[in-house]
């Protein structure tokens, strides 16, 4: 994300998106009520011939509703058009900008929260994107770790043939090894991968992290998993070298502060704390050092709930809190949710009744 121009006395803030994690920071901090700016297309009639033609324009639209699913290309932001060009009458009416990747928007409110422009300032400069690539001698899986989650991106299964029985295996072998290999690198190419971990069992990992290596200016790491494929994927994802890469990656983050929490749920429950009111309780005493939050709580259909949580965020940011925002959709989101959506870890014991 790169903050184009930034005039806070108007509440004004011109951002462009350069990755696909950008656009979910902006839906977790557009907001009903903000006015975007941002160019678009509109189907406009014309009078005379009663045809009508898509014309691009900037718009600036009265915020109502923001969508975004996770992997997709596009942000939705639905709203009512508030100024644009006068010739085509397109004010006071409802329109959905979509925002994808290079495009630059504004976004204008009353006042900023100051928890929320370090939400975005903290996506400034782009974080590595790694590619986990798990193989074996049966299958092959490729994923991207990316802020928003572990997104699959390719598989493949291979039979070889038994290696005492058969006089074409190395033969064989080679072929399996160069068509990981290939499909790496275009995968990292296209992506803009930054660095690729290559895991699995024996030697097979080796074999293709060394083809990578002599496709690829990239630094290419290896280490072992039980399997390869997917589940050697996610078995990477607990491994050092993985965490070692990735450790600013807010998921990854969230995942071992979830586990710490559960930890000390079980053995120390006054370090503690979960649920909207029993987190907002603790921020206002300044007990909380961490709080793990889903997205969907700061888009709550409920006035009250929403106000709530913007303000026990505010007040986390002004106590130094660690706050992390987690997608709702994702298996780590669903278990937070589990816990009424947010969770807290306290830096001193405390009793809540």
């Amino acid at each position: 994300m790169r903050i184009i121009e930034e005039d806070l006395k108007r509440g004004y803030l011109k951002i462009q998106c350069e990755t696909l994690d950008d656009l979910w920071v902006l839906y977790n901090v557009i907001r009903e009520g903000d006015i975007i700016y941002a160019k678009t297309t509109r189907e406009v009639k014309f009078h005379e011939s009663g045809e009508g033609s898509r014309i691009p324009m900037v718009i600036g639209i009265f915020v109502k509703k923001v969508e975004f699913q996770q992997f997709t290309d596009k942000l939705r932001v639905n709203g009512i058009i508030v100024d644009g060009p006068e010739e085509f009458g397109v004010k006071g009416k409802h329109h959905t900008v979509a925002i994808g990747v290079g495009d630059v928007i504004a976004i204008i409110r009353d006042k900023w929260d100051e928890y929320e422009l370090a939400f975005i300032k903290k996506f400034t400069t782009r974080r590595p994107k790694v590619a986990v690539v798990a193989v074996d001698y049966e299958e092959a899986c490729v994923a991207l770790i990316l802020e928003q989650g572990v997104k699959y991106v390719w598989d493949s299964v291979n039979n070889l043939p038994s290696k005492a029985y058969s006089v074409d295996y190395e033969s064989t072998l080679k072929k399996y090894i160069l068509h990981i290999a290939n499909s790496v690198t275009e995968i990292a190419k296209g992506e803009r991968v930054d660095a690729i971990v290559v895991v699995g069992p024996g030697e097979i990992k080796d074999r293709v992290a060394n083809v990578v290596r002599g496709s690829l200016n990239l630094p290419v790491y290896v280490d072992s998993t039980s399997s390869g494929g997917c589940h050697g994927v996610r078995e990477a994802l607990n491994r050092d070298i993985v965490k070692k890469i990735t450790g600013e990656f807010l998921l990854i983050k969230a995942q071992n502060i979830l586990e710490y929490f559960k930890e000390l749920l079980s053995r120390d429950p006054s370090m503690v704390v979960y649920g909207l009111e029993d987190v907002f309780s603790a921020c206002q005493i300044g007990a909380v050092k961490v709080v793990l939050i889903v997205d969907d709580m700061l888009k709550s259909s409920s006035d009250e709930e929403r106000r709530r949580v913007y303000e026990l965020l505010k007040f986390a940011y002004e106590q130094g809190t660690e706050i992390i925002i987690v997608p709702s959709r994702s298996d780590l989101g669903l278990e937070v949710q589990g816990f009424g959506g947010v969770i807290g870890i306290l830096r001193f014991r405390i009793q809540i009744l």
